[in-house]
């Protein structure tokens, strides 16, 4: 049984890859569902923009602070990424920051 259980939105996020941030993401987009036992966290953005070109690819595994939701998405992982920056990723967990 699939449910859907939560989705929030965020213009900007602060991207950060072992403890250093290496971009931002825009318009991101997070649904939290739940399938058999365990949640699932995936999501969708318009525009990645790294501060290094070595960055801009798919296949990352980083950290997503959606600052105005206080969640940090961690172990988010970069499934694709277009040639104009919009994607998605899957994530391990999230954590709220209040």
């Amino acid at each position: 049984m699939i449910r859907i259980e939560r989705t929030c939105a965020s213009f900007r996020a602060t991207v950060i890859m072992e403890g250093e941030e290496i971009g931002i993401m825009e318009g991101i987009y997070l649904t939290q569902w739940f399938l058999k036992t365990r949640y699932h966290f995936t999501g969708t953005f318009i525009r990645f923009i790294p501060v290094n070109e070595k960055f801009n690819r798919s296949g990352l595994t980083v950290d997503i602070l959606l600052h105005d939701q206080n969640v940090m998405v961690k172990d988010a992982l970069i499934d694709w990424l277009s040639d104009s920056g919009k994607g998605t990723f899957r994530a391990k967990r999230i954590e709220s920051l209040i």
